[in-house]
């Protein structure tokens, strides 16, 4: 095994990871922050103790989830990087602070999301920008299926339909989104976490990009259920 330390271009000290439920933030922030000496900075889901009741009744609980998910990304964002890390120079995070402006469009009403980004709008300018945004992108139905596989309690009773609508408000989101350059990567076909290939190509991107948007489709390397031999036809 090579001695040497990788490290990410010194243009990006900040890179975040985005992307709906599922679709393999964490796990990608994971690697790229072992791969390259960087700190990660992982969000704390499974803490708030709305959510479970949020999945069960979104209606009931959307302002109190929203609001703790708010307050509770700027206490730790603002922790972390009062003092960056001399032996780990860049951080790795897998969300970024503006993402809440898409759960709460999505699920707060009127009145509530006035109040909301009240809030939001002066706690925003005390945090960092990241100087380059990864954004998983996969269909609805690998999403779901991901969310399934890892049997996570409080995500039993998420609605399809609502995945659905997050896919759709998340796209909608990042194709108008300016403030950093992002690479958009659809994921749906490719294991980063298993197929260390399919991990170098993703950096190989993230390295040689300098500003914009780009959309990157990867060969797909999941592999597919051979297809099954036809009996109805004469041999």
């Amino acid at each position: 095994m090579s001695d040497i330390i990788r490290k990410l271009p010194d243009h990006i000290t900040y890179l975040a990871i985005e992307g709906v439920i599922g679709a393999g933030k964490t796990s990608l922030c994971n690697l790229i922050a072992y791969q390259y000496n960087a700190r990660a900075l992982l969000e704390r889901a499974d803490e708030n103790p709305f959510l479970t009741g949020f999945y069960k009744d979104r209606k009931s609980y959307a302002f109190q989830t929203q609001v703790w998910f708010l307050l509770s990304r700027f206490k730790q964002m603002s922790e972390a990087f009062v003092q960056q890390d001399l032996f780990q120079p860049a951080t790795v995070s897998d969300y970024m602070f503006a993402k809440d402006r898409i759960f709460a469009s999505l699920n707060l009403d009127e009145n509530e999301q006035a109040l909301y980004t009240g809030i939001s709008r002066i706690l925003e300018p005390a945090i960092a920008r990241p100087d380059f945004v990864i954004y998983l992108q996969a269909s609805t139905d690998i999403l779901i299926r991901r969310i399934e596989k890892r049997g996570r309690p409080y995500e039993s009773n998420i609605d399809p339909g609502y995945i659905d609508a997050l896919n759709h408000a998340y796209n909608h989101f990042f194709f108008h989104y300016t403030e950093s350059p992002v690479l958009i990567i659809n994921c749906s076909e490719i294991d980063f976490v298993n197929n260390p290939q399919d991990f170098e190509d993703i950096m190989q991107e993230v390295i040689s990009m300098k500003s914009g948007s780009k959309y990157y489709h990867p060969m797909g390397s999941v592999p597919r259920p051979a297809p099954q031999e036809r009996k109805d036809r004469p041999r």
